[in-house]
């Protein structure tokens, strides 16, 4: 156990020094420490943005989905593979084009932007959004953290959330986006090494990879069924519905950061296919590592727990410090992306684009970290609640930042007859028919809340756009995210 805490610990320092060394790195402006000077390369770009979205997730709630629900899981993998290839190929080079020519800095940025008739009303919709359901993500995880200390070393759950939120607003409030970016790359690489070599280490104590499947298989044949037994209808909508994440990836603030900060459009070609391969190894070493959990403890009382139980259990304490840091990378990476875009948010679409509070690079800079340091305790207290289901929680706050934002994005940079309205109207209904499908049990039993809130977001938008006069400047505007 010793040994464990102390690679760990040793981990964990090291990330704490880069926020320290990183704030050597960027200018002084509010760009320097919310964007990092808009300078990142391809592996940067690539590994930050794959860190930030698998989140505490990919070791907790995707092992644990896997543990109950088998190879269903990899129907994710289809479904973000095609997301990835969209960001990167067909979003990504738009909207860094056009929010460098025009200075954005954020999504809610580029909405006032773009539809400069209702600049504040979109700017302050779209801030209250993320901001409310960055929140609850943030406590998503913390929830993890708290799961993974509580698993591996025994601590208190309540304790493990607070030393976690320390931990995750400690390297962003010292050294910004760019010990953000820093660190999610050590952390996707981690990351990216344990979810490719622990499976094959389990399955070689299995006996192999057929003795694996035969295991798996006795225990029980649905595990291995490509909708986890699930018929008809309903194993379609099951399928589709995980599926449909992939959407999602679209909309997310936090991913959309790393394309508006990346070099130029070359760097994100070649994030494209450094993405999709940290992503496919991700997601299949995850689905792997759940049914190896289910295969050597079939009884287990959560299955969020498995994967730590798993460590802790079966291997040497140097190798499970090892995994256990790999752990919190997943979960510090996510945590200080979502601390860093609320902090963002609060500043710059709140406080200076609603408001029209101007502040000095000195005040910037404050007000950033003091928003850091709110988020993470906000984040904190929710996570001590009994709400403890991880999966579910990030697909809730994941399928309201897609279906909020991704049509109007999207259309906005490629559509030169949307209207602000039109763009509004798509925001607030995404996000409305998401929270409306997810708490009607009849609606959440049919399909994941993700697809019918994009599909209805999308309609909203190009309904009303169509009812109103065609903007002046639509064609000047879609031109500035061309080549």
């Amino acid at each position: 156990m010793n040994t464990m805490l102390t690679v760990s610990a040793i981990y964990l320092v090291i990330f704490i020094m880069i926020g320290f060394i990183a704030t050597r790195y960027f200018s002084s402006s509010a760009e320097g420490f919310y964007l990092g000077d808009r300078d990142f390369g391809a592996i940067p770009t690539a590994l930050s943005a794959g860190a930030t979205d698998s989140s505490g997730w990919i070791f907790t709630g995707a092992v644990g989905f896997a543990y109950a629900f088998g190879v269903s899981m990899m129907w994710i993998c289809v479904g973000y593979t095609f997301g990835y290839f969209f960001n990167y190929i067909c979003l990504a080079p738009a909207l860094r084009r056009y929010t460098k020519r025009t200075g954005a800095m954020s999504i809610p940025h580029f909405f006032g932007v773009r539809f400069k008739e209702h600049a504040k009303l979109l700017r302050g919709v779209s801030s209250l959004i993320i901001t409310l359901f960055f929140v609850i993500y943030t406590s998503a995880q913390l929830t993890s953290a708290g799961k993974a200390f509580e698993a591996l070393v025994g601590w208190d759950y309540e304790h493990a959330i607070w030393v976690s939120a320390f931990l995750g607003t400690s390297y962003a409030f010292l050294g910004g986006y760019r010990a953000v970016v820093w660190t999610d790359v050590v952390q996707g690489s981690i990351m990216l090494l344990v979810l490719l070599v622990s499976p094959f280490i389990f399955i070689f104590y299995l006996g192999g990879w057929h003795a694996f499947w035969e295991r798996a298989f006795a225990l029980d044949p649905m595990l291995l069924n490509a909708t986890a037994g699930i018929g008809g209808y309903a194993g379609f909508a099951f399928a589709f519905g995980l599926a449909a994440g992939g959407i999602g990836l679209m909309g997310q603030p936090q991913i959309l950061q790393r394309f508006i900060t990346a070099r130029d459009d070359r760097t994100l070609i070649t994030s494209a296919v450094i993405g999709v391969f940290w992503m496919v190894t991700v997601v299949s070493g995850a689905t792997l590592i759940g049914l190896i959990c289910r295969v050597i403890m079939p009884t287990i009382h959560d299955p969020e727990f498995a994967f730590p139980v798993l460590i802790k259990d079966r291997l040497h304490p140097m190798v499970a410090g090892v995994v256990l840091a790999a752990v919190f990378s997943a979960i510090l990476s996510t945590l200080d992306s979502l601390i860093m875009v609320v902090s963002q948010t609060v500043h710059l679409d709140i406080i200076e684009g609603v408001f029209n509070k101007k502040l000095s690079d000195r005040w910037a800079t404050l007000v950033g970290r003091i928003v850091i340091v709110s988020v993470g305790i906000c984040g904190a207290c929710i996570a001590l609640s009994n709400t403890r289901m991880v999966f579910w929680f990030v697909l809730y706050a994941w399928a309201v930042m897609g279906a909020s934002f991704a049509p109007p994005l999207i259309l906005g940079l490629y559509w030169k007859r949307v209207t602000a309205l039109g763009a509004l109207g798509g925001i607030i209904t995404g996000g409305v028919v998401t929270v409306l499908w997810y708490n009607t049990p009849f609606l959440k039993e049919i399909m994941y809340e993700m697809l019918p809130a994009a599909l209805s977001s999308t309609f909203v938008t190009v309904a009303v756009s169509f009812m109103q006069e065609a903007p002046a400047d639509g064609e000047a505007q879609v031109a500035l995210a061309k080549r």
